[in-house]
């Protein structure tokens, strides 16, 4: 017992040792949709709710956490506690991590007292299993799964899988019919509860059966006939994740409708297979990003696609012979499977993606090792050698992850992180500008744009960055051209056609303006500031009629005080004023609301003037 007690407290230990420099990061690029600006965490009840306000497990669409309402109701539990404290949000991520270290050892070593062993391992169960829980727990991999706060997805998930197979366990070795039926119904849970935090967990179920058939019952007919109240309780827990698809509900920008054709998917996916592979033994260097170009023949994709075929064979040839490393090697692509066959443009590779993954394959090599070590060694060195060989590969991989750590200390960091590696990546390029631009180094910004189209010339992302930077010093001429060139090169590019409309607008060309306030709107029906400025470009050409369904539709998805005082005007120039001046009493509410005095006291004096002048009280 004080073994286990003094072994968790190492665990824990560790994990806080290499991810306790997180506390001090900030939230990161999603964060700021899934936490900052997302209302259905901003309270606890109603948990679903409707409307802009829904509840914590009814997360908005086309967001991180949509179709993940579990991990949205953890972070409303966060803000409920402190608000937006970034280090109470990187505290859980550091607490499911050290828990799901604690869960990996548990499996391993129960795992390795199986009748499939025969007793191999039967004294140094515990060690072994410890060694491999902690490999795990201080791998550089795992870190962005634990310092990007909204990567909670991946790491909750990752507990979860982890419980079902820990309760799997449970329930073929308990011993009497009560305990059977509580570890169903943990495993149950944990399933459904997985699956409501990212839909990677739809692969749990196979790999549990995968496992009983592995190392318990020697095939999958026993498997079932023996376990199958088990398998029924783990496929129950599709039924709410079907329910969220049908209704729509879906993370966003993944898919077969993204513009990217299978093949050529799943052929630039045998490169990142291999990537992937090799970043479990070379953690070296870990990047935001990861510039994969696409591979679309058989011709290009020959070097990684040769290897990959090979080992997808070996792995059937592995599971059908049911070792050890085939059950491992069917987790790795199992787990993967979505990423690897649903085309996802915008992350072609994630380092998060191998947070589970990873969880059968450190434990497996660790073993691995231990049992050459034993072939090289006599028994009395055996297991000094193994401990140290253990304490020196923990101890490097988590230097590596501390100092992984400290890139996500904020947005700038981070792509200062990537672009040494990834100097001529082009998105890196105008990722670092922009954050770059964020804190004032304007002028190192613009370089980092232009370095981005040297690379690429009709990088729609560098040229909308450029034209921002030189719109705000004021040179409106030169921003339109590589606006110009941005809505030119990206179709439905929402962002870019509404900032042409305001350079336009901004040098008198309102007309012109109109038109790509349209666009804007047209990608994005619910972009607030496009119908905002798209109102007052018509009421300001003498259209208020158009201008107000405009300016209603943007106080309905951003009922901010400047959009009220729109609407005001509009109804003003369009004689409606008792719609006038209601509009413009909202406005002064919510300047007062908002700490903006002045503009209420301003709105007074013309709502006042406005009252005497249309003669009503």
């Amino acid at each position: 017992m004080i073994y286990r007690v003094v072994g968790a407290l190492v665990l824990i230990g560790a994990v806080c040792a290499c991810y306790g420099g997180a506390l001090r990061g900030e939230f990161l690029f999603d964060d700021t949709a899934t936490i900052l600006n997302n209302p259905s965490i901003a309270h606890l009840w109603p948990m679903i709710g409707s409307g802009a306000g829904a509840g914590p497990l009814n997360p908005p669409p086309n967001r991180p956490t949509s179709a993940r309402p579990i991990v949205n109701l953890t972070f409303a539990i966060n803000h409920a506690i402190g608000g937006f404290d970034t280090a109470g949000y990187h505290a859980v991520n550091i607490g499911l991590h050290a828990l799901s270290a604690l869960l990996l050892w548990a499996i391993v070593w129960r795992t390795l007292q199986l009748d499939y062993f025969r007793g191999r391992f039967e004294q140094v169960a515990g060690g072994l299993s410890f060694a491999a829980a902690l490999v795990w727990a201080v791998h550089p991999l795992n870190s962005e799964s634990v310092a990007y706060v909204t990567q909670r997805t991946e790491s909750l998930m990752g507990f979860f899988y982890l419980a079902v197979l820990y309760a799997s366990l449970r329930y073929w070795g308990a011993s009497s019919r009560a305990s059977r039926i509580a570890w169903l119904f943990a495993a149950g849970s944990a399933g459904i509860l997985g699956m409501l935090s990212k839909e990677m967990m739809a692969s749990a179920i196979a790999m549990v059966l995968l496992f009983e058939r592995t190392f318990v019952r020697g095939s999958f007919l026993k498997s079932l006939k023996q376990s199958w109240p088990l398998y029924v309780a783990l496929a129950l827990s599709w039924i709410p994740v079907v329910a969220l698809y049908s209704r729509q509900v879906r993370t966003p920008l993944a898919g077969f409708d993204q513009g990217i054709q299978a093949p050529t998917w799943w052929l630039t996916q045998t490169e990142v297979v291999l990537k992937y592979l090799k970043l479990v033994f070379r953690p070296w260097p870990l990047v935001i990003h990861y510039e994969v170009p696409y591979l679309r023949t058989i011709g290009e994709a020959w070097p990684w696609l040769v290897p990959v075929a090979m080992l997808i064979v070996g792995t059937i040839v592995l599971v059908w012979r049911r070792t050890s490393l085939g059950f491992v090697l069917a987790w790795f692509f199992a787990v993967l499977s979505p990423t690897l066959l649903i085309p996802m443009p915008g992350e072609t590779m994630a380092e998060r993606r191998m947070y589970v993954p990873l969880m059968a394959i450190v434990p497996w090599v660790v073993i691995a090792c231990y049992a050459d070590i034993g072939r090289l060694l006599q028994p009395t060195h055996k297991a000094v050698a193994a401990a140290l060989a253990g304490l020196v590969l923990a101890a490097a991989l988590g230097a590596v992850t501390i100092h992984r750590v400290s890139a996500y200390k904020d947005e700038l960091t981070i792509w200062e992180d990537a672009v040494r590696y990834q100097p001529d990546d082009p998105l890196v390029q105008v990722n670092l500008g922009t954050s770059l631009g964020k804190v004032g180094r304007t002028e190192e910004s613009k370089q980092h744009f232009e370095k981005a189209l040297e690379l690429v010339p009709t990088h729609s992302h560098a040229h909308f960055n450029l034209a921002r930077t030189l719109a705000e010093e004021g040179r409106f001429e030169e921003a339109i051209s590589h606006y110009e060139a941005a809505v030119r090169t990206e179709m439905g590019f929402a962002d870019a056609e509404y900032n042409y409309g305001l350079a336009l607008a901004s040098v008198g060309r309102a007309g012109e303006a109109i038109e790509h306030f349209e666009a804007a709107i047209k990608s994005r029906p619910d972009f607030a500031a496009a119908h905002s400025n798209l109102g007052v470009a018509l009421a300001g050409l003498g259209r208020a009629v158009e201008a107000i369904p405009h300016l209603e539709e943007g106080v309905q998805y951003e009922p901010d005080p400047e959009s009220y005082v729109n609407l005001a005007s509009a109804y003003a120039l369009a004689g409606r004023r008792v719609d006038a001046i209601a509009a413009g009493e909202k406005a002064i509410e919510l300047a007062r609301q908002r700490g903006k005095s002045g503009l209420a006291d301003d709105l007074e004096v013309w709502l006042a003037a406005y009252r005497v002048r249309s003669s009503l009280p």
